[in-house]
This record gives C-alpha cells, sequence and structure tokens, in this order.
C-alpha cells in the first residue's frame, strides 16, 4: 500500500510540471539595446552662422576707421574623414554685415561694408570621439563703402575653431576667422580693410539619424 501512495504522489509531481512547461510565458519580452553606431565627420552639411565682427578701414591721408559690427549668414559644405581620424573639407559661406557704418571725426569721412562670403578649404583632426579641431583658409569676397561709395573686393581668409557633435546630425561650432580685402583705390584714394571675426554655428550634417533601444520581438 505504501509503494502504491508513493507511486501516486510521484505520478502527480511528474504531470504537473509537465502542464507547468506547455502554460505560456508571462515574462516581458527582453529589450535590446542596439550599439550606437560609430561617428563619422564624413557626409555633406549645411548650417547656419553669426558673431562679431572687428573692422578697420584705413583710407590713406584721412585715416582708420575701427568699426565693430555683426554677422549673420549660412554655410554649406562636405568633409571626408580618413581612418587616422584626419579630416579633409571644403565649405563656401556667405551673409550680411551688420552695423559696420561708421564716420570718423576729423577729417570726417564714412565707411561701411554690407556682405562677406568666403570659399575655403578645411583640414582637421578629430581630438574626441565627437570633437574635431580644425584650421580653415581660402578666398574672401565682401565690399567697402568710403564716403558712399561701394566697392567688391576678393582678398584672403584664414582661422580655425572647434566642432562638436552633439547627435549624428547635430553639430555646433565655434571659430575665429581673420579676412584682408586688400587695398584699392576708391575715388583716387587708397583703402585697405582687414577684419578679425568670432562666430559661432549650428550645423546639420546629412546621413543617418541616431538609433534608440529595439525590443526583440518573439
Amino acid at each position: 500500500m505504501r509503494n502504491v501512495l508513493l507511486s501516486t504522489v510521484a505520478l502527480m509531481a511528474l504531470t504537473g510540471s509537465a502542464l507547468a512547461a506547455d502554460l505560456p510565458s508571462r515574462k516581458a519580452a527582453p529589450v535590446y539595446a542596439a550599439p550606437v553606431p560609430a561617428f563619422s565627420w564624413t557626409g555633406f552639411y549645411v548650417g547656419i552662422e553669426g558673431g562679431a565682427d572687428f573692422l578697420s578701414t584705413n583710407a590713406s591721408g584721412f585715416g582708420t576707421n575701427n568699426q565693430s559690427a555683426g554677422l549673420i549668414g549660412g554655410l554649406v559644405g562636405y568633409n571626408y574623414e580618413f581612418p587616422n581620424r584626419f579630416v579633409l573639407g571644403l565649405e563656401g559661406d556667405g551673409g550680411g554685415v551688420l552695423g559696420a557704418k561708421k564716420t570718423y571725426a576729423n577729417p570726417i569721412f564714412t565707411t561701411d561694408s554690407s556682405y562677406f562670403a568666403d570659399i575655403r578649404g578645411r583640414v582637421g583632426y578629430a581630438i574626441a570621439d565627437r570633437a574635431l579641431l580644425f584650421a580653415a583658409g581660402g578666398v574672401a569676397f565682401g565690399d567697402t563703402t568710403f564716403n558712399n561709395v561701394s566697392q567688391g573686393r576678393v582678398g584672403y581668409t584664414v582661422g580655425g575653431g572647434v566642432d562638436y557633435a552633439f547627435t549624428n546630425n547635430l553639430i555646433g561650432r565655434v571659430e575665429y576667422r581673420y579676412t584682408d580685402l586688400g587695398r584699392q583705390s576708391i575715388n583716387n584714394v587708397s583703402i585697405r580693410q582687414d577684419s578679425n571675426a568670432v562666430l559661432v554655428g549650428l550645423i546639420y550634417k546629412f546621413g543617418a539619424p541616431d538609433l534608440g533601444p529595439v525590443v526583440a520581438k518573439y
């Protein structure tokens, strides 16, 4: 009798285990965290920029006007990042010069500027995963006004700065530029203009967006 009871209990335990194994699982589906894609500076980009411009306009026989102005404009470019973290690029930008008009007291003369544009080559190095230290230089375009007579000019610009990628697409920038538009004559007066500018920018880089967590489906 005792053996029969033990055999019955054992059979019931095995049957219960088999039934439990057949029941659907109530555990939540595991969350799969996709690996963060490696960031690359390679690609096309567009952006906006603005800042302060400190111009110096010298008129021979008259004097020098030191002007403080604002800059606002846009940019477009392309970068290519090499495996050794060096980056080469080409960028064009342009915009308006705001509030540069100034009248010199003695003798009286007025100078002004209204626009800027550049085509620059860039070389940089990714000092961190998302930080790019760069230098840039190229051809600069602008205008100089002396006593209400404007003249378009071509010169050069050099500078450097830092780009930082907040996401795979959104990049911030801080930059310094020196621009020299040379010396030319306006109404028989020799005029030379150069400037030092500090700019900040916000850039959108085209490419795949950041990927969030992926929920595995079963």
